[in-house]
């Protein structure tokens, strides 16, 4: 397995909070792998660079997409992806409202629980930036190649930094509650403003986003230490207590906390320790 986290040029840095390159070769694998993949904060750019990953949804496993390269926004909702035993992925894993700067007029509610194709935005350039990660072995050149398409496309965008992109910065990384008018005095809007924007830069309300942040890093957090108490990972995360947290496994990840926990380890493949 090779994993390696890039940080970004100093230009994107604002925008960009890392690259991931992840090479997972699944030796005497006769077919695909089943992973649970629980809702995510993030907003990410994903190239498949080798096998596909399809990812499913719902009762009857619908496939949501298969593309080559995806865009994601917020996740509330779980989806299942099925990886093939070769599995390559470039992840640009951007900062809160990081997507939103570098899409420009896209609203970010169409990007909400879902993901899309990203030759639907960018056609020629994705297609070419395909073909070159597909052709190349060099891992830190896969980045590169990545990082130098987003220099070009956050170049055509007119880009100043605010409080309130510091505001949604601080509320990815805190494990503290904050009422919305705090959060609006801290970016220096009204309550009204703060709301609108954060929808803007988003796709979702604040409190939502607020809660699915604090899901993940509970779910992180024992995925990264299986022997970990379940009433630990509620104090660290800052969770009220223990019901609170199935409450909300419930909601974003359709299971208890034991349950996907179980159905995570069946396979030795982490998809999520990538990211901190």
């Amino acid at each position: 397995m090779f994993l390696r986290v890039y940080t970004p040029c100093l230009a994107l840095r604002p925008f960009v909070r890392e690259y991931t390159v992840m090479h997972v070769q699944v030796e005497g694998a006769s077919g695909s792998i089943f992973k649970p993949f629980p809702a995510s904060p993030d907003q990410c750019l994903y190239f498949y660079a080798r096998d596909p990953v399809i990812s499913r949804r719902g009762e009857h496993e619908a496939i949501l997409n298969k593309a080559a390269s995806i865009v994601v926004g917020p996740q509330a909702t779980r989806v299942n992806l099925e990886i093939y035993p070769n599995h390559l992925t470039v992840a640009v894993v951007f900062r809160p409202g990081g997507l939103h700067a570098l899409l420009g007029q896209l609203p970010m509610t169409e990007l909400f629980d879902y993901s899309i194709d990203s030759s639907l935005i960018w056609p020629t350039e994705i297609r070419e930036l395909n073909e070159q990660l597909a052709l190349t072995t060099n891992y830190d050149l896969m980045a590169a190649l990545v990082e130098a398409f987003l220099v070009r496309q956050f170049a055509r965008q007119e880009i100043s930094q605010q409080p309130f992109d510091k505001t949604l910065r601080w509320m990815a990384q805190s494990s503290q509650e904050h009422s919305v008018e705090q959060l609006a005095d801290m970016a220096c809007l009204s309550v009204r403003q703060f709301r609108r924007k954060f929808y803007e830069a988003m796709g979702l309300s604040p409190k939502t986003f607020a809660r699915i942040v604090r899901f993940s890093k509970a779910f992180r957090l024992k995925e990264k230490n299986p022997k970990l108490d379940w009433l630990d990972v509620v104090a660290i995360t800052g969770y009220h207590d223990f019901r609170h947290l199935v409450r909300d496994f419930k909601d974003f990840a359709d299971a208890t906390p034991t349950l996907l926990s179980e159905e995570e380890s069946r396979h030795q493949l982490k998809i999520y320790t990538t990211f901190d």
